[in-house]
């Protein structure tokens, strides 16, 4: 088994949010690193992916796991996921957010998070944090993002401000319980470049 420690930033802190044995769905697996992490720790983690050529990055890696069964890859696109199920943690990491491309999209996808979290479950997930009024960010590509060319167009990945993200999260039921600026749990601040979220139901 793979020490978390070991393991780099995003799959290190989200590996730090397992609960004993628990079921974990990745929202938006993209080349499957976080969920391939969870998964060689003997998680069962349910792996969705929309994009074909991300989901076979993610199906190498399963491949490669000492118990692929463990990995569950799904091809369905995290917006309508229903998959009459819960788990105790619910992640949607690699910026997958950025897939809603407007504000019903984005309640759309933070329905399809709530809906398959339990009671007492955790959420986690990164975005791209709004800059502060006047700033300007040159728009970029964005890993895993520049893949979905359905979904997103490649230079204009949603951003979204911390008090846009907590009404959001508020309409489906959930609430932020943690904020940071990236995957060493530095504290969030409004200049920075992205939003690491941690919650669970309000």
């Amino acid at each position: 088994m793979t020490p978390v420690l070991s393991l780099d930033g995003p799959s290190r802190f989200y590996g730090k949010l397992l609960v004993a044995s628990g079921p974990v769905l990745v929202l938006g697996a993209g080349d499957g690193l976080v969920a391939a992490a969870l998964a060689s720790r003997g998680h069962e983690v349910v792996a969705v992916e929309g994009s074909p050529s991300l989901r076979a990055l993610v199906l190498e890696r399963r491949g490669t796991l000492p118990h692929p069964e463990s990995l569950v890859v799904v091809s369905d696109d995290p917006r309508t996921l229903d998959l009459q199920r819960t788990f105790s943690l619910v992640i949607a990491p690699h910026q997958a957010m950025g897939l809603a491309r407007s504000p019903d999209e984005l309640h759309a996808f933070l329905s399809a998070l709530a809906r398959h979290l339990e009671a007492e479950g955790t959420f986690a997930f990164d975005t791209l944090n709004e800059p502060r009024s006047g700033e300007v960010h040159r728009p970029r590509g964005v890993p895993h993002l520049r893949e979905r060319t359905d979904a997103i167009h490649p230079l204009a990945p949603l951003r979204l401000s911390a008090v846009t993200l907590d009404e959001a999260l508020d309409s489906v039921g959930l609430v932020a319980r943690e904020r940071f600026s990236d995957f060493n749990e530095t504290p969030f601040s409004s200049d920075a470049e992205l939003q690491v979220v941690v919650g669970g139901p309000a």
